[in-house]
Order: C-alpha cells, then sequence, then structure tokens
C-alpha cells in the first residue's frame, strides 16, 4: 500500500481518536470533580531501522490529563464537600482505596458517608458512621454529628506531575501500585462541589479543529485510492 495512504489514514484514525476524547470532555461539562483529558500527537516511522527506505507514517498518541482545579459551586448540601486545594478523597472500592475530586456524598442506608457508586468514603479511622443526625464538616476535615466528632475525612495528595489512571465514575488509582500517598493541607468546603475544569469554548473550537483535519485525511485517502484505480486501469491497456 502507498505509504502515502498510510499517512492519511493515521490522521483519520488520530483525529477519531482525539474527537472521541473531546466528545467525552464536552459530555462530562457538567460532572462535578470531572477533570478533563487530552490527547497530543507524534508522527513516526514504521521503519525507524532503515531510515533511508520510504516507510509509512503512523500517529504516537499520548493521553493526558488536566489536574487543574475547577470552580467551587455552592449546593447548600450538607453532604457536598469540595477540596480548596491540591488533593483527592480516599473511597474504598472493591479493588482498593481509589482516589477523587467529586464530593458528591451521600448517607448509605447503613448510616455510612459513601460516593455516588456506594463505596465507603475513608477517614483516618476508615469509613465514617454519620448515622441520621446533622453532619458537619470543619475546615481540616473532621467531620460532626449532633455534637459528637466521629472521623476525620482522610485527604492525600500524590507527587506531582501525577501519575493516575482513570478507571470511571470520578476515581482515580496510581499508575504505580506501590505509589504511596501523603496527607494534604487542603481544606473542605461543606456545601459546596468542585466542577468540572472542561473548557467548553476551547473543546469547541478543538472539535471543529479535529473535524476538519478529518475531512482533509479523507480527502486524502480517497485521491489516493483514485490514483490508485487509475494507474492499474492504465497499465491494464498498455
Amino acid at each position: 500500500m502507498n505509504s502515502g495512504i498510510y499517512a492519511a489514514l493515521s490522521g483519520n484514525l488520530s483525529a477519531q481518536r482525539r474527537l472521541d476524547v473531546i466528545s467525552n470532555n464536552l459530555a462530562n461539562s457538567n460532572t462535578s470533580g470531572f477533570k478533563a483529558d487530552q490527547i497530543q500527537f507524534e508522527s513516526v516511522l514504521a521503519n525507524v531501522k532503515n531510515p533511508t527506505q520510504q516507510a509509512p507514517v503512523f500517529s504516537n498518541d499520548r493521553y493526558s490529563t488536566d489536574y487543574s482545579p475547577g470552580a467551587l459551586q455552592r449546593t447548600e448540601n450538607a453532604l457536598d464537600l469540595a477540596l480548596d486545594g491540591d488533593g483527592f478523597f480516599v473511597v474504598n472500592t472493591p479493588q482498593g482505596p481509589a482516589y477523587t475530586r467529586q464530593g458528591s456524598f451521600f448517607r448509605s442506608q447503613a448510616g455510612r458517608l459513601v460516593n455516588a457508586d456506594g463505596f465507603e468514603v475513608q477517614g483516618s479511622g476508615g469509613s465514617i458512621a454519620i448515622g441520621g443526625g446533622k453532619v458537619e464538616v470543619s475546615g481540616n476535615g473532621e467531620v460532626v454529628v449532633n455534637g459528637a466528632t466521629v472521623g476525620t475525612l482522610s485527604k492525600v495528595d500524590f507527587p506531582k506531575p501525577y501519575q493516575l489512571t482513570k478507571i470511571g465514575g470520578g476515581l482515580f488509582v496510581p499508575a504505580n501500585p506501590q505509589a504511596a500517598p501523603a496527607p494534604t493541607q487542603a481544606s473542605v468546603k461543606q456545601g459546596y462541589l468542585e466542577s468540572s475544569n472542561v473548557k467548553v469554548v476551547v473543546e469547541m473550537a478543538r472539535m471543529i479543529e479535529a473535524s476538519r483535519y478529518f475531512e482533509t485525511c479523507a480527502k486524502a485517502v480517497k485521491s489516493y485510492d483514485d490514483m490508485t484505480a487509475r494507474a492499474a486501469n492504465d497499465l491494464g491497456k498498455v
């Protein structure tokens, strides 16, 4: 196959992946605590051992996450919590601890503080039992129910740049399972949620750019295909 077609098809696939990332960002623009994804492309030769030969060009994708904080939105819900500063809340999943900036928490039937998926929010001594009383959370994460302290929220952070992996539901886990989080001094804001950090206008502009690039690559593929077909037909007449 002509290397030009390889290059154009690679561009098509790269544009499609970029559109997928942008679409996911836009779909989560109103999801509290969501962190936007980014994708960068690098053109690489398929045959790097023989650079003198004409080799097809492929795209090497590099994914990353924008961990910049979103704006804090007041909700007046006592179980909505936001971190003002770097760090994450800790929840306990069946696979182990996971970390999140999504502080939309709930009271489980067992009277525990849980996230939207029912995973228990962790404190310094494990899960936090809030029963059915009035919940107050101080800036340092101390949880008080009906005037009695029942626990302190775990707030942790990782070395930067973050090496974390998204596992869905606004949760992250370290890319290196051996990575140990450290306590953070971020303050807790009760009655607030952190908004998504997706910049809708920027993402829309990127979507238009990616769509045009996709169309350009598709036209290039068609042109190469037409040339190949014409060459084959002309050769048959010789």
